[in-house]
This record gives structure tokens, C-alpha cells and sequence, in this order.
């Protein structure tokens, strides 16, 4: 596991766990966990594997108090196909909702699944928090373990923590 702590708008690696807020990476099990504080934590472990997908990536919100967050989309890609699928709960504010049709447009304009961090990014502004791109591969479907892992963490539409395992 790997563990990042948020200083000066900087997410640095630690080398064990420190105190809340802090972020958790489980490459191996493709898992983050947002801990905020001892009782509160948000843990993003991306939507349902499709065995048909080549990729599945997987759109969350975090607060920046890292103690909520919900998910808001996940984004299958099939050759050159990218189905997007709205994964935000019942409850979820207007915003969400907004950003999922935001991420929608910029997914058509830009058709290349190698270029969904540029949608992300363009989901910054109506958005409080955190953006995580959790993006996932297996090799013989769900029940493997992934054969790569990345995790990519937007504030204000910046990139500002990138993590990979495994090889594409």
C-alpha cells in the first residue's frame, strides 16, 4: 500500500500510515481510500468490471475534507466505443448531474478514450473537491486481479496526484 498525505496543495508519499486526512492506495486490490479521520473515510473502488471492456474507468467526487464523497459516473471503453454509465446516488446534488452532462459533451467532442483527463479536467469549476479518475484493466475479467491500476486525483481542473501499477 502506498500512502499520500495533502501539504501546501501538494500530495506527497509516506511511507506508513499518518494521521487523518491521508489517502490510502491499494494497487492491488485497485482500491483508494480517503481517510478524513478516524471514523470517517470515503473508499473509491471503481464501478463494476465488464469483461467486455478493455477499460473501465470510474468518476468519483471527494470533499476536500476527504470525510464524503459519492460516485458520479464510470466509463466503459470497448475498442473505440466509450459507454458512459451514471453511477450517482439517488440523493446526489444538482451538480452532479450538471458534470455528468458536462463530462457527457467533452467525451463526444474529444471521442478518443486516451483524452478523458481532459474531460475531467474540464469538470473542475462546478464541482467542490476533489475529481478521482479511478481506471482499471483485467486481464480474464472480474474476478482477476487487475493487470493495471491508476489512479489520477483533479482540484479546480488541475491534475494534482497521479498514481500506476501494471502495464497497460
Amino acid at each position: 500500500m502506498s500512502y499520500y498525505v495533502s501539504q501546501n496543495e501538494q500530495w506527497t508519499e509516506t511511507s506508513s500510515p499518518p494521521n487523518p486526512p491521508y489517502l490510502d492506495v491499494d494497487a492491488e486490490a485497485a482500491a483508494l481510500d480517503f481517510v478524513g479521520g478516524p471514523d470517517a473515510s470515503v473508499e473509491v473502488t471503481g464501478a463494476p468490471v465488464d469483461p467486455a471492456a478493455d477499460t473501465v474507468h470510474t468518476v468519483a467526487t471527494v470533499d476536500p475534507s476527504l470525510r464524503k464523497g459519492s460516485p458520479l459516473g464510470a466509463l466503459y471503453v470497448r475498442d473505440t466505443d466509450l459507454d458512459v454509465e451514471d453511477r450517482r446516488s439517488p440523493d446526489a446534488p444538482p451538480a452532479h448531474a450538471d458534470a455528468l452532462d458536462q463530462l457527457r459533451s467533452a467525451l463526444d467532442e474529444i471521442m478518443i478514450p486516451v483524452y478523458i483527463d481532459d474531460a475531467i479536467e474540464e469538470l473542475g469549476e462546478p464541482l467542490d473537491g476533489l475529481l478521482v479518475l479511478h481506471t482499471v484493466q483485467h486481464e480474464d475479467g472480474r474476478d482477476a486481479p487487475p493487470t493495471y491500476f491508476r489512479a489520477a486525483i483533479f482540484e479546480d481542473g488541475n491534475l494534482i496526484l497521479e498514481t500506476e501499477h501494471g502495464a497497460l
